[in-house]
């Protein structure tokens, strides 16, 4: 199931690309109309995505990776202060630039589910849902399956990547076979491979969407397997790190070393610790997880996040790496910290990241040259993960 998602750093600001990027040239910019239409979470998260997708191919020379970097971190300001149809008007602008192609409208799919619109197919799998026990040991799997029948509506929220760009015809087929297996008293996600929008039940009762990614040698693996736990920046949402930074550079690692990839919605995983316990028991109820390979990354408030949760559980994690953000980490028995800067960075300087690294006993610093808030993900991706994989508890 593909999922659209909007990153830290996604509005660019007034200025655009006026030509497309040599590989030896600067960026030269000039000022751009903006659309008086609406612009929704669902268009913002398109126009992020064929960016990353660009960007991730081109050829660039540093003063070039530099502009562009300095482009978009400027714009995040325009971002949150709402400015979402400037952003989309100059995302794509720069992604023309840098592709030398124009940007293709395409008609939205069509959404049905066997002919019939997907709110029947709900109705039905809702009446066989209120027949299941919903507690005990399949609480959890029931969650998930809930949360996903209610994915199948008629008209997707704008708002809400889940639903906008997932597939109700897929999403129904694997309901069909998931809530079957709930009816014959069995956890229809034990040893499930691929790529899975779910929720859990956290800490305090909350609801927490998560993505998981799951290489089919792990999903069926004798030996127990690590876990990469990935925390997204601010404005993004679960799908952040199996999707985009880098066009989902994360899961492409991850799946080479036969890691599973799980993605929560960090501002809704961080909230109370016991979020942690509870996420961990899901993974742990249903593939073997190696508990002496648990790994946290985060970017931005995601950073930050990583930085608390080894805070409050020292002896869990193996390591962790907070890039572009992050804060101490001063608990005994705390694992090594890998803390990445950005040289480009106007959101959280690198000396920022330099000093939380400065005071954390067990970690290093590195920084990036040429980039920016979150351009740099993709870069740092590649230096973490494998650094990650290295260490055991």
């Amino acid at each position: 199931m593909k999922h659209l998602i909007i990153p830290c750093a996604l509005a660019l600001g007034a200025q655009l690309l006026a030509n497309p990027v040599p590989a030896q040239s600067a960026v030269r910019t000039k000022p751009t109309a903006v659309s008086a239409n609406p612009v929704t979470r669902a268009d913002l998260a398109a126009a992020y995505l064929r960016l990353d997708r660009a960007y991730a191919a081109a050829t660039l020379s540093d003063s070039a990776r530099s502009a562009i970097n300095r482009m978009f971190d400027r714009s995040t300001l325009s971002f949150f202060a709402g400015q979402f149809a400037r952003a989309v008007t100059t995302i794509d602008s720069t992604t023309v630039a840098l592709t030398g192609t124009p940007i293709v409208s395409s008609a939205p799919p069509v959404r049905l589910v066997n002919g019939k619109a997907p709110s029947v197919a709900r109705a039905a799998f809702q009446a066989r849902l209120s027949r299941i026990d919903s507690t005990g040991a399949l609480g959890q799997a029931f969650v998930s399956a809930r949360a996903r029948m209610r994915l199948l509506v008629d008209t997707p929220s704008v708002e809400r990547s889940a639903e906008f760009n997932g597939d109700p015809a897929r999403i129904a087929r694997d309901l069909s076979r998931e809530i079957g297996e709930l009816e014959r008293g069995r956890n229809p996600y034990v040893g499930q491979a691929g790529d899975q929008w779910r929720v859990f039940r956290g800490g305090n009762g909350a609801l927490i969407p998560f993505r998981i990614v799951v290489p089919p040698a792990a999903a069926t693996s004798r030996g127990a397997v690590p876990v990469i736990i990935a925390l997204h920046g601010a404005g993004g949402d679960e799908n952040m790190f199996i999707e985009a930074y880098g066009q989902g550079i994360t899961v492409s690692l991850a799946m080479g070393a036969g890691a599973i990839v799980v993605s929560p919605a960090t501002t809704a995983f961080s909230q109370s610790p016991a979020s942690v316990d509870s996420l961990l028991a899901v993974l742990r109820s249903e593939y073997r997880v190696d508990n002496s390979r648990l790994y946290l990354v985060g970017h931005s408030m995601g950073a930050g996040a990583a930085a608390q949760m080894v805070q409050q559980h020292p002896m869990v994690f193996a390591a962790a790496a907070c890039l572009a953000g992050g804060a101490a980490v001063t608990a005994t028995n705390a694992p090594p910290m890998l803390f990445i800067g950005a040289e480009l960075d106007p959101l959280i300087a690198p000396r920022v990241v330099k000093a939380a690294a400065a005071a954390s006993p067990t970690a290093t610093y590195e920084e990036l040259s040429h980039v920016g808030h979150t351009l740099m993900v993709g870069l740092g991706i590649r230096r973490a993960l494998p650094w990650l994989l290295e260490h055991r508890r």
